[in-house]
């Protein structure tokens, strides 16, 4: 008795994976623009504050990281 043949490989995965990368791209890089936007209006406010300048410069990394990978 032949085992039954295994599941064939899936045609579409690879440009699935190719457009899930593209979303998380685009995903993080608008929120990084948001994040540098209010990171520079912050910079003009009378009292700036820290956080606006490390969450920017997270998104950045991780726009960067998640470029770069694909």
């Amino acid at each position: 008795m032949t085992p039954a043949p295994g599941p064939e490989p899936d045609p579409g995965r690879r440009r699935r994976r190719k457009l899930q990368h593209e979303t998380l791209v685009g995903f993080l890089g608008f929120f990084a623009f948001l994040a540098l936007a209010q990171a520079v209006l912050n910079v003009f406010s009378p009292a700036p504050a820290l956080w606006p300048g490390v969450l920017a410069a997270l998104l950045v990394g991780l726009t960067w990281w998640a470029w770069r990978r694909g």
